[in-house]
């Protein structure tokens, strides 16, 4: 009768954990490699309808093309018209949620190819900050809101949310919550609107993984206007 040697079970234990760790890691791998794609494929999109919309420019949009006069010394050079740049996507947010949330999120999005109104890109010295913020929210396709503690108890963040919500009511804009160190409760009990919309804690995604779900939503936007 053949002998029956016991394994070590603590050799057989090591290999599984040095398995399930080179899994994890494969894992891993995976998914930047699948992130990577998939922004790649985004900033090809974003440069070919960029490219589609600059080939179909006015000729008197384009100063080396077009002449609003004879004489060369007047040329009219072409510059735009920031009043009606258009977004898509307006941050709206407490500045203690800056350096956590906000600026990170905005710098995110803009990889992806992405016209964000974010108060550190718009604003500049002497600007209205009522007519900015206005005219941001007014031109935008979709609103972030990093909903926190302080978010709710701003000024400027309930002015903008308002904004925010009229445009939404009226179906002019979709929002996107945010929740940022903040319960459920606590939402609702500021708003039960505002809670009833799905939403992204950074409690349990990153914020390169939320701008990456954002940048999806508004590309499928895009895809079926």
């Amino acid at each position: 009768m053949p002998s029956f040697r016991k394994p070590n079970m603590s050799k057989v234990n090591s290999a599984v954990r040095k398995l399930k760790s080179a899994n994890n890691r494969f894992q891993a791998e995976s998914r930047k490699s699948m992130n990577a794609l998939k922004r790649l494929d985004r900033e090809s999109k974003s440069y070919s309808r960029k490219l589609r919309a600059s080939s179909s420019l006015p000729l008197s949009s384009v100063p080396s093309l077009y002449l609003e006069s004879n004489e060369p010394d007047e040329i009219d050079f072409y510059h735009e018209d920031t009043d009606t740049k258009i977004y898509d996507v307006f941050i709206s947010h407490a500045s203690e949620d800056k350096n956590d949330v906000a600026r990170p999120l905005a710098h995110a999005l803009e990889e992806f190819g992405l016209n964000v109104w974010y108060d550190e890109f718009e604003l500049r010295i002497g600007d209205s900050l009522r007519r900015k913020i206005d005219r941001g929210i007014n031109n935008s396709s979709f609103g972030i809101i990093i909903i926190s503690q302080s978010f709710i108890k701003k000024g400027w963040t309930n002015y903008e949310l308002d904004g925010l919500i009229t445009r939404s009511v009226n179906g002019e804009q979709i929002m996107l919550p945010v929740w940022h160190n903040i319960s459920k409760r606590e939402v609702m009990d500021y708003s039960s609107s505002l809670a009833d919309k799905v939403a992204r804690s950074t409690s349990e995604f990153t914020v390169e993984e939320i701008a990456d779900e954002i940048a999806d939503v508004i590309f499928d936007a895009r895809a079926h206007e």
